[in-house]
């Protein structure tokens, strides 16, 4: 049987090798394993039996006679010295020192420090060097414990530990010669006791050299003590040969001289030693570890059930999600009983379950093992699990919190940046209750006192920005200033952002496009747009040609984004033509993305998904590599009626859904449910959906959801489609979309019994986990009192943060909130400033408000042509407000808004917002055909009148009515009155 032919469930039947026939215990007991002679020992009492078995499970037992890896089983050593030092005699204090050891580590179950440092202080009294040594290495770590230390050290040194001068050196106190002098009467020591074969000294010096210093003649060094050391009889030692030797970074670096040391220790017994072999190849590290020897070793480890094997191993494996789930279990059970000794390697699996990097995805067994690592003195352990706790709000558990708070705190006591700021994270998140902005900036501050962080610039602008004061946000601008300065990229952005809205600082339009400019020449596409959009704001002739111009310099300099968001700038500005001519050049320059954006625009021009599908085979032989173009040009190949870039685009689609790619099982999906190309056939797209969702895919069970709760394409359920964002909730508890889903269905009472309170719970969960799309809502739930008190203050703080943090529709709730005195007073100034955030990132609405304000004059500076361009962009557009930019626009022209009165332009505008929906413009149509007061014209009117009335317009179905036109029986108006209604 080859390895890849091994299923996973032989971590289940590893062998354990008898101990020889010492006559230790009862014949029929000699042939028990020597985790079950832990039991039989402890019954007989027999301390020095206990003494001898638990350095030998320490140490590893065999696994069989075929596989000489020794495996480790700390638990049950730890019991057998736990029993061993109850026993007096001549190993009581020798059992005692393992035992600390085994407490300082953590190995078989949690640190306890006070414990063993109790244990070491009766060894100490017995004359140990070594317990002397290991008991003051742990008192020079803890704060106020330095003379304690130093006495330790000092008589450990005197007994004859040479390593304990190191320790006395580094201590507080000592001077540089003092520090010198100490340190040569070490080596000194240590020397002299090699001489007389002393293994262990040779290992002490090789230690030594390889902390001093990354200078190749003291690593050096180090290789020459380790080989000396191994040459004595030191185990350990080969590893550390193997080390060196495969440090690329030293000039003496010989990977096929590493690897075989490293195959020297693994034969011997080192479980570590296999796997460094195996992780190299996995990794695709520096030795370049060749094929059969990964092969060799990584059976031999998974037959010795070695947790860190299983992870690597699932990792090479195509496994069936049952074959998945079950290596998952077993990674889990074996870190979390105390297998995993190599900190990295437990973090590593933390990471694989909070990914779902090679086992089921699994946020709180990775929240429980980075605890683990945390408790037993990792920081980068604690960092990870306090991050799960500031983004997850479901692993907040009072456990975690309890933890995070007590570690994070001594990091911070001791000057940690990284402590102080997770620990603001958590109050500015409100990770212990209510949000403390208050907390949040005290420790940002700590953090930027004692060391300049852009990270922590960025934290402190991002608190004063959340604030809906603006004399607390205006104390933002500083620090995205400095953190600007120190090239933060989003910093500069901000910064950009804040000269151009003139609300937190004076507004300086030309500092603002200098910092766009910038930003750009760094690569922020994100920054081209917003200095278009920037220029277009300004108004004035030259405006629409600053903004090409600056999109233009941006290609030239090969941006390879850029094209595709100019395209996407002239479209939206009416220009079409002039964006199939840009595309059509980068297109021809091999650039996948713009060819696919090309089909598209030339298909819905035509109004025909075979136009432009030459540029589709284009992007297939240009194609990148990046997943979510992939699925892209995929899910457009489906498009065309021709039945080769269908099947093309569907292969693609089921490589990457089997990658677990995420949106292509479901653009997969779509092939049959929508009828993409092929002959429409829902059930076979429910069925894939249906494989995705079992295999835990979270889009195929978000679709899935979709699908039942519209019920457009199959019978609607609300229950069941409920069921299947529970699904999602269960697997992830804090997914913005599912908690998104679930607090639509509790405010529509669809599957569930309609409940306010709890949808503004779960926005609380989706906002919290960075929705901004939630936030908005949260916000707008706040402002109304929907489901939660009403808070006008924490409502405009909400919308604001979702603005800011990219959700575009948020600034014109805002702008409302001061243009309408819904919330806060009326400010004009201040409703005109959000609305320009709002269209200046491409809100219709928001343009739409913007260029009214500039016509009237309301918070602003009249500017009649700048008011014109944005509803003119407005119209470009293809949301649902668009018509009423159009129907504005006639009005303009109608009325003489800052313009000449143009009736033929009026008249123009008016029927394009006919024509694209705008109920108000039909029935203002209407009004003026029917003044026309011609057959032809009346008729026409009817038609308008029909057509408004068709789509709930109130007033015309009065109207159709009084026309003698029409009657009011359509269900859809009943009850209408015709007093006191207005449109």
């Amino acid at each position: 049987m080859t390895l890849h032919q091994k299923n996973l469930v032989v971590l289940l039947a590893a062998t354990y090798l008898a101990l020889s026939s010492t006559p230790l215990v009862a014949i029929a007991q000699v042939t028990a394993t020597p985790a079950e002679q832990v039991d039989l020992l402890i019954q007989q009492n027999d301390g020095e039996g206990l003494l001898k078995i638990a350095k030998q499970l320490r140490s590893g037992v065999v696994v069989s006679t075929d596989n000489s890896l020794k495996v480790p089983n700390y638990p049950k050593a730890r019991q057998a010295l736990e029993a061993a030092v109850t026993v007096a005699g001549i190993k009581q204090a020798e059992a005692k020192l393992q035992l600390a050891k085994m407490l300082l580590s953590g190995e078989g179950g949690l640190v306890d420090v006070d414990r063993a440092l109790g244990l070491l202080d009766d060894v100490v009294k017995t004359g140990n060097a070594e317990a002397a040594y290991v008991r003051g290495q742990k008192l020079a770590s803890l704060p106020n414990r330095a003379q304690e230390a130093r006495d330790n050290l000092n008589l450990a040194l005197r007994l004859g530990n040479g390593a304990a001068a190191f320790e006395l050196a580094k201590l507080a106190g000592s001077t540089p010669e003092q520090a010198t002098a100490i340190t040569s009467f070490g080596l000194n020591l240590l020397r002299q006791r090699v001489v007389r074969g002393d293994a262990g000294a040779a290992f002490d010096l090789g230690g030594y050299y390889r902390r001093l210093s990354d200078k190749p003649d003291d690593q050096k060094e180090a290789l020459a003590w380790y080989r000396k050391s191994a040459q004595l009889g030191q185990a350990n030692a080969v590893v550390w040969v193997a080390r060196l030797l495969g440090n690329p970074d030293m000039p003496f670096f010989d990977p096929a001289a590493a690897v075989e040391q490293y195959q020297a220790a693994a034969r011997d017994g080192s479980i570590e030693a296999a796997e460094e072999l195996v992780r190299d190849f996995t990794d695709a590290g520096p030795l370049k570890v060749p094929p059969k020897v990964y092969d060799v070793w990584i059976a031999k480890l998974i037959d010795a059930k070695d947790a860190t094997a299983v992870l690597y191993y699932s990792q090479a494996l195509q496994e069936t999600a049952e074959q998945r789930r079950l290596s998952s279990d077993q990674l889990y059970e074996a870190t979390m009983s105390g297998d995993v000794a190599n900190v990295e390697d437990l973090i590593r699996i933390g990471e694989s379950f909070r990914d779902g990097a090679g086992v089921v995805i699994d946020q709180t067994r990775a929240a429980n093992i980075f605890r683990l690592g945390a408790r037993n003195g990792s920081n980068a352990a604690l960092t990870r699990l306090a991050h799960l706790v500031i983004d997850a709000p479901s692993l907040r558990s009072q456990e975690n919190v309890a933890l995070a708070l007590e570690k994070l705190n001594g990091l911070a006591a001791k000057g940690s940046v990284t402590g102080q700021l997770l620990l603001g994270d958590m109050y500015a998140k409100g990770v212990f209750g209510q949000v403390d902005e208050t907390k949040a900036v005290e420790l940002y501050s700590r953090a930027l006192a004692t060391a300049e962080s852009v990270e922590v610039l960025n934290r402190l602008a991002e608190v004063y920005l959340s604030s809906a004061d603006i004399e607390k946000r205006k104390k933002a601008f500083p620090y995205i200033a400095r953190a600007s300065r120190a090239g933060s990229e989003s910093a500069m952005l901000k910064e950009a952002e804040a000269y151009a809205n003139g609300e937190i600082v004076e507004q300086d339009f030309d500092r603002a496009v200098t910092l766009y400019k910038e930003a750009i020449s760094l690569g922020a596409t994100d920054a081209l747009v917003s200095l278009a959009n920037l220029y277009l704001s300004r108004g004035g002739e030259s405006a629409f040609h600053d903004a090409h111009e600056a999109f233009s310099d941006a290609i030239a300099t090969g941006n390879r984004e850029a094209p595709v968001e100019m395209a996407r700038f002239l479209k939206a500005n009416g220009k079409l033509d002039e964006a199939i001519d840009r595309l059509t050049a980068a297109a021809r320059k091999n650039n996948s993305p713009a060819a696919v954006e090309l089909y598209e625009y030339l298909s819905e021009r035509a109004q025909n998904p075979n136009v432009g599908a030459d540029w589709l085979r284009v992007a297939v032989k240009t194609m990148s590599e990046i997943p979510r173009e992939k699925v892209h040009l995929a899910s457009a190949m489906l498009m065309p009626t021709d039945i080769r870039l269908n099947l093309q685009g569907a292969s693609m689609l089921r490589e990457l859904a089997d990658a677990k790619i995420p949106g292509a099982a479901v653009a997969l999906s779509n092939v049959y449910i929508e009828g993409k190309g092929k002959a429409k056939d829902v059930q076979a797209g429910l069925e894939l959906l249906e494989q995705a969702s079992q295999k835990g895919d979270v889009d195929a069970l978000l679709k899935l959801g979709d699908l039942y709760m519209d019920g457009k394409y199959v019978e609607e359920d609300g229950e069941k489609a409920v069921g299947f964002y529970r699904a999602v909730i269960a697997l992830h508890p804090d997914d913005p979309t599912a908690n998104m889903r679930m607090a639509r269905a509790y405010r529509e009472g669809r599957g569930v019994e309609r409940n306010l309170t709890v949808a503004a719970t779960y926005l609380k969960t989706a906002s919290d986990a960075g929705s901004r799309m939630a936030t908005r809502d949260l916000g707008l739930a706040y402002m109304w009192g929907s489901g939660v008190k009403r808070e006008e203050d924490k409502a405009v703080q909400l919308l604001r943060s979702a603005a800011q943090h990219g959700f575009v529709f948020a600034w014109g709730d805002l702008a409302e909130t001061y243009g309408a005195a819904i919330g806060p007073d009326v400010d004009a100034s201040q409703n005109f400033r959000l609305n320009m955030r709002g269209a200046r990132e491409g809100h219709v609405s928001a343009m739409i408000g913007a260029g009214i304000a500039l016509l009237s004059g309301f918070g602003t500076q009249r500017d009649p042509e700048a008011g014109i361009l944005w509803l003119e962009r407005a119209s470009a557009g293809t949301g649902w407000d668009a018509p009423d930019a159009m129907y504005r626009l006639a009005e303009v022209y109608k009325y003489g808004i800052g313009v000449d009165k143009d009736p033929k332009k009026a008249r123009e505008w008016e029927l394009r917002a006919a024509n694209a929906g705008s109920t108000t413009a039909m029935f203002h149509l209407a009004l003026e055909l029917e003044a026309d007061n011609t057959d032809a014209s009346k008729a026409q009117a009817i038609k308008w009148l029909q057509k408004a009335r068709a789509l709930q317009h109130v007033q015309a179905a009065k109207k159709l009515k009084r026309m003698g036109a029409g009657d009011m029986s359509s269900a859809s108006m009943q009850g209408v009155e015709d007093d006191g209604v207005e449109e």
